[in-house]
């Protein structure tokens, strides 16, 4: 077993993660099946779900458009169906006039015994997005035409070239395009594609289980009345990190809390991965005091790779792995906590989940998007002096306040970082804080003014 204060580089750590992480999501997408169609193909750990439910699912196969889009020829301008050639000689001082047959609105289809098509002299009305009518081959723009009410007559002034003020059938979408690739995270404009393909329904991957558990003899589940059990506090963290994985596109289950008995955590831990938990996120007894037994429990269920990492907050941080599941125990601290998870298992959830390079990268076909990190980022000046203690990376959490620019020549506004200094055991802490700054160990001060990259949690 890994000793405590047998520190692991946060480097390491973060390797050690990333081959967890491709190796877990490898097995499940491999588990959810691929292939094609409509709503994707495959098996295992797909499901099927309505493409209005789909939002923020990660897709399991390509995904083809059933029809043309438009599916038919339509108007891009409220006008006048035509023939172009009786237009091509018409302008102010001698407009050409066409009889008016009928009007077209958006919805409606003409039929030939309605109209009996658009033939040379003639025209119909038609709004933008209606279908053209047949024998049509462009549209004049109502601005550029004046229709004589009585007579049904119509004076066109500009003239019009074929094909102009009308798309195409398949011109924005073609029957069998892919529209969505395989493995690509839906955002509002995938959906808006489907949507508009007649897509009902996506085969999507499952939501990865994730079991949270919390350890300590104080906690009580928030609820129960503190004044019944002395010396307890409130269980913050079981709530935090079941959101936190929520928000990283997994289904976290709760399975309570468990008193600092090797036993009792070893049960929790069995029962979740009994309940198909992909990853196991356990919270408190990870240090090395009286009382502080996670570290042994998973040793004896499976294997430590990490106990004690080079940073502040969260040096108690452990990882190891139990029947080829990642088992993550993070410090009891709130804060020490939260910042742990946005380092080391946030990154782990989006891989498995789907949310991370493939599924935010740029995508074939239709509705691809530049990649973007889940956490955003903000660039701001060091309000105060900030202090770090020597010898390990900190993560400052920090408050924004906004300042206008001091220089005449940019006047845009910007960010002051501002440290909050309540601890990693105050609970105000998370509600005070917007994000945290980086300080590189062996760097001791941030002087006021200086530039930080503030990460949002």
């Amino acid at each position: 077993m890994k000793q405590f204060l047998e520190i692991t580089e946060e480097g390491e750590v973060k390797r050690l993660i990333g081959d967890l992480s491709a190796e877990l999501a490898k097995k499940i997408t491999a588990g959810a099946g691929a292939g094609g169609g409509n709503v994707g193909a495959g098996g295992g750990k797909g499901e099927k779900v309505r493409t209005e439910e789909a939002l923020g699912r990660t897709v399991v196969g390509d995904i083809f458009s059933p029809l043309d889009i438009p599916p038919f020829d339509r108007a891009t301008m409220d006008g006048y169906a035509v023939l172009a050639a009786d237009t091509f000689y018409a302008d102010e001082s001698k407009p050409a006039t066409l009889v008016v047959r009928g009007y077209l609105k958006a919805g409606e289809f003409p039929s030939a015994s309605q109209y009996g098509g658009v033939e040379e002299g003639s025209c119909v009305g038609i709004a933008t997005g209606a279908p053209i009518p047949r024998g049509a081959n462009a549209v004049v723009k109502v601005e550029n035409a004046f229709e004589f009410e009585k007579s049904k007559k119509v004076r066109i002034y500009k003239p019009v070239a074929p094909a102009e003020n009308i798309m195409p059938a398949g011109s924005d979408i073609k029957r069998g395009e892919k529209v969505v690739k395989k493995g690509r995270l839906l955002t509002p404009r995938e959906t808006g594609v489907l949507a508009a393909c007649g897509v009902r329904e996506v085969l999507v991957r499952k939501k990865p289980r994730v079991a949270v558990i919390s350890t300590g003899n104080e906690l009580v589940a928030p609820g129960e009345a503190l004044s019944l059990a002395p010396g307890k506090i409130y269980d913050v963290n079981a709530q935090t990190l079941c959101d936190s994985a929520r928000e990283n596109g997994c289904a976290p289950f709760s399975l309570g809390i468990a008193r600092d008995e090797e036993g009792e955590i070893s049960a929790k831990i069995r029962e979740s991965l009994a309940k198909g938990a992909e990853v196991v996120i356990l919270s408190g007894g990870t240090s090395a005091g009286v009382g502080d037994v996670l570290p042994a429990v998973i040793e004896g269920l499976g294997e430590i790779l990490v106990h004690g990492v080079d940073i502040k907050p969260g040096k108690p941080f452990v990882l190891g792995v139990i029947q080829g599941k990642p088992v993550f125990g993070l410090p009891g601290n709130p804060t020490s906590a939260l910042i742990t998870f946005h380092l080391f298992v946030a990154p782990l959830l989006r891989a498995i989940s789907g949310e991370g390079s493939e599924g935010r990268g740029r995508s074939e076909g239709r509705g691809g998007s530049e990649g973007r990190e889940r956490r955003k980022r903000v660039k701001a000046k060091a309000g105060v002096r900030i202090f770090s203690e020597p010898g390990r990376n900190e993560y400052v959490l920090v408050n924004l306040a906004r300042a206008e620019s001091e220089s005449e020549e940019e006047q845009e506004e910007h960010f002051l970082a501002y440290p909050i200094l309540s601890g990693s055991g105050a609970i105000s802490t998370l509600a005070k804080a917007d994000g945290f700054v980086f300080v590189e160990k062996g760097k001791e001060i941030v002087e006021e003014g200086e530039r930080v990259e503030v990460v949002f949690i």
